[in-house]
């Protein structure tokens, strides 16, 4: 099996065993969880968030749209073009990704606790690798 076969094998796998131990009994997907948080960081444009996903508009406008039914977005249209929608946590979105968020950080670190000051490096080193070359596209 060649390295990237493996790795395509491997990837889905550490989500399998992080996903439940981060989201827990929350009803919120892996995309969602990454959509709350890149509106987290700053007001974004559904635009902004179909280009961040990878998706068609209309399929990003979907998954907003639920995850505005579960109150933890509001969309906002720009004053000077009303095409433009803008994108803001609710605060029990900001809540509930501040709770998502230290239980990520509470999984990956008892992952690390497991393993050798030497494998954490090695995986730390290889995941920059691979995000150096995803950048190189």
């Amino acid at each position: 099996m060649y390295p990237y076969q493996e790795f395509s094998e491997l990837f889905p796998q550490v989500m399998v065993y992080m996903g439940p131990k981060i989201y827990g009994d929350a009803d919120i997907t892996a995309q969602q969880f990454r959509v709350l948080r890149i509106i987290g960081r700053g007001s974004v444009t559904v635009g902004e968030i179909s280009n961040h996903i990878n998706s068609k508009l209309s399929a990003a406008a979907r998954l907003l749209r639920r995850m505005e039914i579960k109150g933890w977005i509001v969309k906002r249209q720009d004053e000077q073009d009303r095409r433009v929608f803008w994108l803001e946590l609710t605060s029990e979105g900001r809540k509930f990704m501040e709770t998502l968020g230290r239980r990520r950080d509470r999984v990956i670190e008892e992952m690390f606790e497991r393993l050798s000051p030497e494998e954490q490096e090695t995986i730390v080193r290889g995941i920059k690798l691979l995000l150096k070359s995803l950048a190189e596209e």
